[in-house]
């Protein structure tokens, strides 16, 4: 595949990519990683200057980004706040109390997610949008990381610096491993889950058909597809192609109306399994979206090796995923990671250990697709 998108699927994925992202223009993909260098650089230098108790104390304090964020949610501020507004006027829409509001109001406009006017008054920005509900919604990501079992596990994280019996913040908060934990414990945590995960599966496959030439794929597998987020959009942008959404059954159970109903129903084949045992055969392309970072080595080249079986003549795999940088700082990346560590037994990689990951798997690393979003897509062959 190349970097040359065919211009109408590549211009409509461009322009909802724009959309979601709230930006005017989309920046090349090839510039995503000089532009999270430079804000890198930029956020290091107030850290920098602060002596070491201030620097520490907003450190500390930072909790609040989190906790404001989730209260925002779940007031119901973002869908209230359409026009500038009084916290009193805003207090009384959202039936909450108005000098509580007025205090939260402003600290949330200190860090960007409403603006403050000159005459006391807030007003919704690009980000207050992105968290009222609808298409395009972040909202989730609130839901789902601001939720009262993940700061739990957050809380129990030490117990993965055990040396004697080391065990993720989730297995120690709740006793079970994350994914049973939210395909079958605790259907809120799973909904939430879910739904994080289909809104940055909406992003990066936008990302991809906007990057990527698709010219000639007739049929694609989404690998770990969730509930079909991805072959959702995958439908509805490229009309001539047949979509395989593959996840457990119990997930696959949960997949959208739209994928099992005319007219999308006729491309769609949804099929439960584990990319454990086998992946399903005879695709064009196949896609996995953030699943390797979920699992340790092990598991991962044993996920990578299925995929290597049915890798065969001209199809072609792209593994989507954040990338550790060899040198220098990337604070996303360096978060999930320790998010990996709070919450599965998987880990952020450098392209490198992404390379050898692969090399164990009897895959070819063919190309590697730097992706607007700041992601990274390996387009593998067998």
């Amino acid at each position: 595949m190349t970097d040359r998108p065919p211009s109408t699927t590549g211009a409509t994925a461009r322009t909802e990519l724009k959309r979601i992202l709230g930006l005017p223009f989309l920046p090349p993909a090839a510039a995503t990683g000089m532009v999270t260098r430079v804000r890198e650089w930029i956020g290091r230098t107030p850290r920098a200057m602060a002596p070491p108790p201030v620097h520490i104390l907003e450190s500390v304090l930072s909790v609040y980004d989190n906790r404001g964020l989730g209260l925002l949610v779940e007031l119901g501020v973002p869908e209230r706040l359409d026009r500038p507004m009084s916290p009193s006027e805003l207090a009384e829409a959202c039936h909450v109390q108005p000098d509580a509001l007025g205090r939260l109001l402003r600290f949330a406009a200190t860090r960007g997610f409403v603006d403050a006017c000159r005459d006391g008054r807030f007003a919704p920005n690009s980000t207050t949008v992105a968290l009222r509900p609808g298409p395009g919604s972040w909202r989730a990501w609130v839901d789902f990381l601001s939720s009262d079992w993940f700061w739990d596990a957050c809380r129990s994280m030490d117990r993965s610096f055990s040396v004697d019996a080391p065990e993720s913040g989730i297995v120690a908060a709740t006793g079970h491993e994350f994914f049973p934990y939210v395909n079958e414990v605790d259907p809120d945590a799973g909904a939430g889950f879910n739904a994080a995960m289909e809104a940055g599966a909406t992003l990066q496959t936008l990302a991809l058909l906007a990057t990527l030439d698709w010219t000639g794929v007739s049929s694609i597998c989404d690998v770990g597809g969730g509930s079909g987020a991805t072959a959702h959009v995958l439908l509805q942008h490229l009309p001539a192609v047949a979509v395989t959404l593959f996840d457990l059954p119990e997930v696959v159970a949960g997949a959208r109306p739209a994928l099992t109903a005319p007219p999308l129903s006729h491309r769609c084949s949804v099929i439960g399994g584990s990319f454990f045992d086998q992946i399903p055969p005879d695709c064009d392309r196949y896609l996995l979206l953030a699943i390797i970072h979920d699992w340790r080595d092990d598991a991962a080249i044993r996920i990578l090796r299925n995929l290597a079986v049915v890798l065969r003549g001209r199809a072609r795999a792209l593994v989507v995923e954040t990338t550790l940088p060899e040198h220098g700082q990337d604070s996303f990346a360096a978060a999930s990671d320790l998010l990996m560590l709070t919450l599965a037994s998987g880990r952020e990689r450098t392209e490198a250990e992404h390379r050898g990951l692969f090399a164990a798997a009897d895959l070819t690393l063919e190309a590697v697709h730097r992706l607007p979003t700041g992601f990274v897509a390996y387009e593998l062959a067998g």
